[in-house]
């Protein structure tokens, strides 16, 4: 935790920064990803696999990443460097989809897009982690995410805002570079906190304590739930099906990201209150509850009315999950055991991406909404089966 502890009921610096730099990323890689759908479309052909491939490339990529950064995260003697070489790769690439004529081209960029966040993510994390005492993580998570999911809602305000005022798409993507550039800005004003006692950074060469095997018995129901939870993507796909015009869909992001982030931060306290494994359980079953109803959701009024509903489910398990495996795991393992997260959460999303785009090509997107609603169930089912196991001995 940072030495100079924040006054009770206030974040530590660090995480508030890095709240902002998280702010700053979503609004850059919003302005971008609402347009996107519907501009691939127009240009490439069978938009659903290749939206679908796109995305579970680029999480398969970062997935890679994500548990080596973690190893890194845990031997290094600074975090900072890793999280600003990944935010600044990330802040490149995005405006780059703008050039796109191939459909090679989009999967490349979002994939160099993703190495970025590879390479950020567990370090940040272990980041936050750090910062924090024990009764205020799901507060620090969940603030995080929801910074990120304001980011998102600003984003696509900007993008919905810039559209009408008769910017083409591609200029568009070109503006998205500005915050992008500002988020590597703030990063560099973050102090990094002293690490606990327990976590000395001694260099490349100190040895690391296991992580322990029981976190596994949280880790199986967490990766099946990866498989169920597909792009957001496919959400404004959903709505260009029912007839919702282009124009619309920025408006439709913002309003699922307005719900995300309203409620993140809330539900972060409630994490601390109630036990963060019970955020986690309430939030996969809603989301299976959601995609059912997508499955037969006709219109675009319903259809966009489910969505926000669905928005919940990032409020209340997103920042939670992470709450959890912090309090599962020793301080000294922290890093692996956010990449290990993840890298597994990554490559199931590759297995998410492809059976939900392929499901929708071949069978029609009720099949694929239904069949993700089915496994997030499992996966809830599963979590209250197998997390007793995965808890410290001293809390079993």
């Amino acid at each position: 935790m940072d030495r100079a502890a924040p006054r009770a009921g206030r974040l530590p610096r660090t995480v508030v920064l890095l709240g902002v730099v998280s702010l700053l990323t979503d609004i850059s890689s919003d302005m971008i990803f609402p347009l996107l759908p519907a501009f691939l479309a127009a240009r490439l052909p069978a938009a659903p696999l290749l939206l679908g491939t796109m995305e579970g490339v680029a999480d398969l990529v970062s997935s890679l990443l994500k548990y080596q950064s973690g190893v890194w995260a845990d031997r290094a003697r600074r975090l900072k460097p890793m999280v600003l070489v990944g935010y600044g790769l990330s802040s490149l690439m995005r405006p780059l989809m703008a050039f796109v004529t191939l459909a090679w081209q989009p999967i490349a960029i979002r994939a160099l897009d993703r190495v970025g966040k590879g390479l950020r993510s567990s370090p940040r994390d272990a980041l936050i982690a750090h910062s924090v005492s024990a009764d205020s993580r799901g507060r620090a998570f969940g603030f995080h995410r929801g910074m990120d999911h304001a980011g998102a809602a600003v984003g696509s305000l900007a993008a919905m805002v810039l559209v009408a005022g008769g910017l083409r798409v591609e200029q568009v993507f070109y503006v998205a570079a500005v915050p992008g550039l500002l988020a590597v800005v703030a990063l560099l004003l973050v102090r990094e906190p002293e690490r606990p006692e327990s976590v000395p950074a001694t260099g490349l060469t100190r040895a690391l304590g296991p992580v322990p095997r029981r976190l596994a018995y949280y880790l199986v129901p967490v990766t099946l739930f990866g498989v169920a939870n597909s792009t957001d993507a496919f959400l404004l796909l959903k709505l260009t099906e029912e007839g919702a015009q282009p124009e619309f869909l920025p408006l439709a992001w913002l309003l699922l990201q307005a719900v995300k982030s309203a409620v993140s931060f809330p539900a972060g306290r409630l994490a601390d209150r109630l036990g963060a494994s019970r955020l986690v359980l309430a939030g996969w079953s809603l989301y299976a509850l959601s995609y059912v109803a997508l499955a037969w959701a006709r219109g675009v009024t319903l259809t966009m009315v489910v969505i926000c509903v669905y928005g919940l489910y990032h409020a209340l398990a997103e920042g939670a999950e992470k709450s959890l495996l912090t309090a599962l795991v020793p301080a000294e393992a922290r890093g692996r055991a956010f990449g290990l997260y993840n890298g597994l959460t990554g490559v199931s999303s590759l297995t998410a991406g492809l059976l939900f785009g392929a499901l929708w090509t071949v069978r029609g997107s009720t099949t694929a909404f239904l069949t993700a609603g089915v496994l997030a169930g499992l996966s809830a089912l599963l979590l209250v089966l197998l997390l007793p196991r995965a808890q410290p001995s001293a809390q079993a």
